[in-house]
């Protein structure tokens, strides 16, 4: 790979761990003002329904405009939003109600960024490179995770809201500046736009990803598989800040995004023999789901922080092999649609694993699981968040199930060898 993909590997490394600090904040601030995790949840319901529906519009933007004037396009866009709130916010005048709007918007440009994004990453380097940039950009991400809680929770602690979200803005404005000056392959075949070619655009992708059983298997397993995980992302707040702070939650978060870099890097020093390696990621995905149950024994962020080891390297790793397979299969002019339906297929259940995480979740908390209980006090233990921890486990044991059932999937070893024959070619 050019050394230059370094240089936009930095401002990017900048810009998601800007927005991460902001993310962070934002769900920190929404339990702080409400005390409730149906409120948190309720907001990333919307950002991801809306990102759903409208993912596979992002992948027909990208495949017929220019993918990094298109990405530049999107930060700027987020970033007037994220000056919004905090106007907003430094005014005393923000409220949940008001976030929902914002939320609405940043479903839309969110999930057209990442898969601008995603195609973008398969337009600056050869087949067999897929793995390694994929495993490369991935390092950034968990950059991002780890530094963005941290950063977050001290930035918050003395300045607020308002604080976080300026320097979210300056890191942003890195991330476009780096981008700006490197190029790409030209893609798609017309800027003309239009009902007709919408439509018939998507059917191509449609029927493009109906003939590929392997990856359809494994986008249907990881829309089961995302479905579960939206449980935890509303339920690691509440089930923390019930036994500690902003601070704790913070070095919870960051744990995970510690391993999210020892993942990349496992990936970019093994990316030759991640190639088409699903058996691989099967296994990850088992380890993903006895880390949640690590996570819910007690309520002790040493215990969370291993969760967050095991989940995080795991999920990198197969993250990295999922994402190679896509790159390597998909053509440069379909990539952009084929990586939104990937998007929207993965991600269609995950909202409504947010939406009824913050409900139930309360429920467990508050009225099923409050105090003592002879047969689950010894395994999960007592007092404040334990419901949510009760969730939390049955969420794993669920998790170890859909990855149990398809680890001798025909479809994935097929996939498999496509992959290897491909990136070896």
């Amino acid at each position: 790979m050019s050394k230059k993909i370094y240089v936009l590997w930095f401002g990017q490394t900048l810009s998601w761990t800007g927005s991460a600090m902001s993310f962070f904040a934002i769900g920190v601030w929404i339990f702080e003002t409400t005390g409730k995790a149906s409120a948190l949840s309720s907001i990333l319901f919307t950002v991801g329904i809306v990102g759903v529906i409208t993912g596979p519009f992002g992948g027909v933007l990208a495949d017929r405009f220019p993918r990094k004037q298109l990405i530049i396009s999107f930060d700027l866009i987020i970033a007037f939003l994220m000056c919004l709130i905090g106007y907003f916010a430094i005014n005393d005048k923000l409220t949940l109600i008001m976030l929902i709007p914002f939320a609405l918007a940043f479903g839309i440009f969110e999930i057209a960024h990442w898969t601008t994004w995603s195609a973008y990453l398969g337009d600056v380097v050869k087949k067999q490179h897929v793995t390694k940039i994929s495993a490369l950009f991935e390092s950034a991400e968990a950059f991002a995770v780890l530094l963005g809680p941290i950063g977050g929770a001290l930035i918050y602690s003395y300045f607020g809201l308002p604080g976080v979200i300026l320097v979210d803005l300056i890191t942003c404005i890195f991330g476009i500046v780096t981008i700006s000056f490197f190029k790409s392959e030209k893609n798609g075949n017309s800027n003309k736009l239009n009902f007709n070619n919408v439509y018939f655009d998507l059917k191509e992708a449609y029927v493009w990803l109906k003939n590929q059983k392997g990856l359809l298997t494994l986008v249907s397993i990881l829309s089961i598989s995302n479905f579960l995980w939206g449980f935890t992302t509303v339920l690691l707040p509440p089930m923390v800040l019930t036994f500690s702070d902003a601070r704790g939650l913070g070095i919870i978060e960051s744990t995970i995004g510690l391993a999210f870099l020892i993942g990349s890097i496992i990936s970019l020093r093994y990316s030759e023999h991640l190639q088409g390696n699903l058996k691989l990621a099967i296994q990850c995905g088992l380890l993903g789901g006895v880390s949640l149950i690590f996570g819910s024994l007690r309520p002790s962020i040493f215990l969370l922080c291993i969760y967050g080891i095991i989940s995080g390297v795991s999920g990198t790793v197969q993250y990295t092999i999922s994402s190679g397979a896509w790159l390597a299969i998909t053509d440069i002019n379909i990539r952009g649609r084929a990586l939104a339906l990937r998007g929207t297929i993965a991600q269609m259940l995950r909202p409504i694993g947010v939406l009824i995480a913050g409900p139930l979740g309360d429920y467990l908390e508050f009225s099923f699981y409050p105090d003592n209980n002879e047969l689950l006090s010894p395994i999960i233990g007592t007092g404040p968040g334990r419901g949510y921890a009760l969730l939390f486990l049955l969420v794993g044991i669920l998790y170890i199930c859909v990855w149990l059932i398809n680890y001798q999937n025909k479809n994935l070893k097929s996939l498999s060898n496509q992959v290897i024959e491909i990136t070896k070619n």
